[in-house]
């Protein structure tokens, strides 16, 4: 099965880069580049052993692009914990709450 999805994936690929399917939310984006983020979602849906090695790769674009930013990391492990928050808690001037919630 894990190879039937592989070959589907990599057809997706081929297909999209192609027919020159790209993002309708950022068309600057090259069709291969967008081509390889929906073949990697697929596979990641497809199995889910591939999701750690896409945790890892989008870790890692996301620390570059911060690099890019020049934001300065002393931790790598805050990074990660950062990408794994489901929910961020904010008052309206944006400042980051202290982790406890409570209902008024």
């Amino acid at each position: 099965i894990g190879f039937l999805a592989v070959a589907c994936c990599t057809t997706v690929f081929v297909v999209g880069v192609a027919v020159g399917a790209s993002d309708p939310n950022q068309p600057d984006i090259p069709s291969w580049l967008y081509m390889i983020l929906i073949a990697v979602t697929l596979t990641v849906a497809a199995i889910p052993e591939g999701l750690p090695l896409c945790v890892t790769i989008s870790l890692s674009v996301g620390c570059s692009d911060m690099v890019k930013e020049n934001v300065l990391m002393r931790k790598i492990a805050a990074v990660e914990t950062l990408g794994s928050a489901s929910i961020i808690c904010t008052d309206k001037t944006g400042t980051l709450t202290e982790g406890k919630m409570t209902c008024v």
